[in-house]
């Protein structure tokens, strides 16, 4: 039963192997946390050549879409979670979208059924992580999916959009937890013409703005456990190097380079398609 101070997760399951190990995912976590899981499966109406009066499109969902759906539920309240389920006609990422906007947070798989096996992250989530107007998780194929999360790895540039994921992921973080935040700094193509005293100039001042940063958070989240680690090196580079062993990795949006047209920065989908671990994506304040 939903209250008041129940938080709601908006999981999609397509009856895929990877959207199944995003919902065991979710459900796992869910588990250490007052959160009700809203499992939702979308199915389209089948083209054909003639129009269908509007009592008839319901006929048309398939049986197999809430017989496996209904078993994973099942299972799935099995561990003491509160699960919703919702079988929703329309087209999976706008379905998805549209469902999300009722909670906190979305979790989906990396890839569906619809996804091209070479492809490491489908269509789905790849839209749901760009255009969610809440926290979208993406849970990889390779993801360990039985454990409550004990390292959460943040990317921070210093933008707006990384000191919220930074401030959401001390939210997230359960008791005991520990916040690795990973900053990195590069020089421009173009600034690989000055001299190396610039180089430290920039790098110092980078650094210093960083740890500033860093312990203004950690002040003010009290007794949350803090590492840090700037580097000069690639940032997409640095956080999934820092990545490994952790089990979650949160970015912003788009960072400081993002084109005002880019609303994944290059940063995010870089780490959104490499990352063996689940990645948290934080959008812009509404």
């Amino acid at each position: 039963m939903t209250t008041s101070s129940t938080t709601l997760w908006t999981v999609g399951h397509d009856g895929s192997h990877g959207a199944s190990n995003a919902a065991k995912w979710a459900v796992t976590q869910a588990a250490e946390r007052d959160v009700e899981l809203v499992l939702v499966r979308s199915w389209q109406i089948p083209a054909v050549d003639v129009p269908l009066p509007v009592e008839s499109i319901e006929d048309f969902a398939p049986t197999e879409v809430s017989e496996d759906f209904e078993e994973f539920v099942a299972t799935a309240r099995t561990s003491g979670v509160s699960v919703s389920p919702r079988i929703v006609c329309g087209p999976p990422a706008q379905t998805l979208l549209d469902q999300s906007e009722l909670g906190e947070v979305l979790v989906v798989g990396s890839r569906g059924l619809g996804g091209f096996r070479r492809l490491l992250l489908g269509s789905v989530s790849s839209q749901c992580a760009t255009h969610a107007q809440v926290p979208t998780i993406v849970v990889p194929d390779a993801a360990v999916i039985d454990r409550p999360i004990s390292r959460i790895v943040v990317g921070l540039d210093g933008s707006d959009r990384s000191r919220r994921a930074l401030d959401w992921a001390i939210g997230f973080a359960p008791d005991g937890c520990a916040i690795s935040v990973v900053g990195a700094w590069m020089p421009s193509k173009s600034g690989f013409t000055a001299v190396a005293e610039h180089y430290g100039r920039e790098l110092d001042h980078a650094r210093d703005r960083f740890d500033e940063i860093v312990g203004g958070f950690e002040i003010a989240s009290g007794e949350r456990k803090f590492e840090r680690r700037f580097a000069f090196a690639d940032p997409a580079t640095t956080l999934l190097d820092e990545a490994s062993g952790a089990d979650l990795v949160v970015v912003g949006k788009r960072g400081h380079s993002g084109l005002s047209a880019a609303i994944l920065g290059s940063v995010s989908t870089h780490v959104l398609h490499h990352s063996p671990i689940p990645v948290a994506v934080i959008p812009d304040e509404h």
